[in-house]
């Protein structure tokens, strides 16, 4: 087997691999989407079942927060990780064929050339919008947190990180 035909074979098996991997990885986190769902219906179900008792419904508590808290990831940020990944390998197919087609002659393969360097210039660029829009969400969307509600309503209450932070330096350490 000469270089070339090992170098195309090569190039072959990446692309297959990357279309696989951006397929997993889109598979799974569509899994795990639907793991949240059922774990939310469970928390529900949990939380009838506890009833007036607080140690049981405390346990759901701290259950259905560590739901919520990855609900946010799943529901705000993978959909435009998952849009990424799937663009990113749209382009990344339509560069494969660009160069393909670009050694070839004559006008069909020359509009073929261009069309598929123009959808890989347009792949790319979705792939980077979307990348883009998860992390604004990833960074601009507020987190859930439960802290105000395990507060009490003492005035001397530790409420926020900058009480957290003079409550330290005003305290002294404990062995």
């Amino acid at each position: 087997m000469c270089a070339v035909d090992y170098w195309g074979v090569m190039v072959g098996l990446g692309l297959l691999a990357s279309a696989f991997g951006a397929a997993a990885f889109v598979r799974y986190r569509e899994r795990e989407s639907a793991t949240l769902q059922r774990q939310t219906a469970l928390a529900r179900e949990l939380r009838d079942l506890a009833g007036d008792d607080e140690v049981r419904l405390a346990a759901v508590d701290e259950f259905s927060l560590t739901i919520y808290q990855r609900l946010f990831y799943a529901s705000v940020v993978a959909p435009w990780i998952r849009s990424a990944a799937w663009a990113l390998l749209g382009a990344v197919l339509a560069a494969a064929g660009a160069i393909a087609v670009g050694p070839l002659d004559g006008v069909y393969a020359t509009v073929v050339h261009i069309v598929t360097i123009a959808a890989s210039a347009i792949f790319l660029l979705a792939a980077l919008v979307f990348a883009g829009i998860a992390l604004y969400h990833s960074a601009s969307t507020p987190r859930v947190s439960f802290r105000d509600s395990y507060a009490d309503d003492d005035p001397g209450t530790i409420t926020t990180d900058a009480d957290v932070a003079d409550k330290k330096v005003g305290e002294p350490a404990v062995d």
